[in-house]
């Protein structure tokens, strides 16, 4: 190795050790959230929770005073100029962002390869130009496929059923790419099915917040292949809390699931819904599609002890709460 990579090497040790304590970074360091969605809002009132100096590029302004502390830029990632500002002094950039969903079956291949992919390469280039030292990358279970053995290890074979999937794993290998090239710290989690309040409920992914959506609007629920289908459900504050952690802590491994490390049908998830509200939900039964996963369970083992991680809101009281913020009422009229 060249002395200069040698010299470059120690001065990121020693930077990286004036940052962590407790094999936790420093929240005084400034972080980037490039996507602020449902996954990124939550991630985003966590790190400033924790003090710590956020900087956000979204297409849609901020919805809210709670994230007024941000330095908020509002506009395309794949703008260069307006991410190289956002990237400007930070040390970690949290990518959040896509065009597709795991149910998308007709797409544009082209233009989402482009907005996604390509979009991705570029981001990682600017993170190297701007002196980004770990990039946290939300992936997706969907990278999995249809699988045999559940739960599903990190390990496991990665043959995606949709062009969702595919895009996620091909991101996830340039980020391996890059931190072979560059030496950049990459996380990569693989998350499961994210769910709770503030989730779009008229949206095209969230089995959940979309049941929602029905129970409000009156209208039937689509349940395919008689809610046979089987998906681990992970609470929002859990999530936000694992990406969080998967950011400042050291010592992380590359690629991690993150979920709720059970699994529930979605016949399952509207009886419950049906419980806690007193009556049946409305649903009409169509065929399952071509890219719709009968099973996918994660084993989150190694996120568990890689983060510390404490365990999750079990389904039911997520449902409870997420159904309360929605203003939903029981039978009886009541509020929940």
């Amino acid at each position: 190795m060249p002395l200069s990579k040698v010299h470059e090497r120690i001065a990121i040790g020693l930077a990286l050790n004036r940052t962590c304590e407790n094999g936790m970074m420093n929240p005084g360091k400034r972080i980037a959230v490039i996507g602020a969605g449902f996954l990124g809002k939550a991630l985003i009132r966590s790190l400033l929770a924790r003090g710590c100096d956020v900087s956000v590029l979204d297409r849609h302004p901020p919805d809210g005073n709670e994230y007024g502390k941000a330095s908020w830029v509002t506009g395309d990632f794949r703008d260069q100029a307006l991410l190289r500002a956002t990237l400007n002094g930070v040390f970690i950039a949290y990518h959040l962002v896509a065009s597709t969903v795991p149910g998308d079956q007709q797409v544009d291949s082209a233009r989402e390869l482009n907005e996604d992919v390509v979009g991705t390469v570029q981001f990682i280039d600017a993170c190297v130009a701007s002196g980004v030292r770990r990039i946290v990358f939300s992936s997706s279970s969907s990278v999995y496929g249809v699988q045999e053995t559940l739960p599903i290890r990190e390990s496991a074979p990665t043959d995606p059923i949709s062009s969702h999937g595919v895009h996620k794993l091909t991101i996830e290998k340039f980020l391996l790419l890059a931190k072979h090239l560059h030496e950049i710290d990459v996380r990569i989690l693989r998350i499961s099915n994210p769910y709770g309040p503030g989730q779009n409920l008229a949206g095209r992914q969230g089995f959940i917040a979309i049941a929602i959506g029905k129970i409000i609007s009156g209208e039937e629920l689509i349940l395919r292949d008689e809610g046979r289908a089987i998906r681990d459900f992970i609470f929002i504050d859990d999530l936000a809390r694992a990406m969080v952690l998967a950011g400042l802590k050291d010592d992380v491994p590359s690629v991690l699931n993150i979920g709720a490390g059970a699994g529930h049908s979605l016949a399952e998830v509207i009886q419950l819904m049906g419980e806690i509200l007193g009556y049946s939900i409305k649903t009409v039964n169509t065929e399952s599609r071509r890219v719709d996963i009968p099973a996918s369970v994660l084993d989150v083992k190694l996120a568990r002890k890689a983060l510390d991680l404490s365990p999750v809101v079990e389904l039911k009281a997520g449902i409870l709460q997420t159904l309360r913020f929605h203003g939903v009422r029981s039978h009886a009229g009541k509020i929940l």
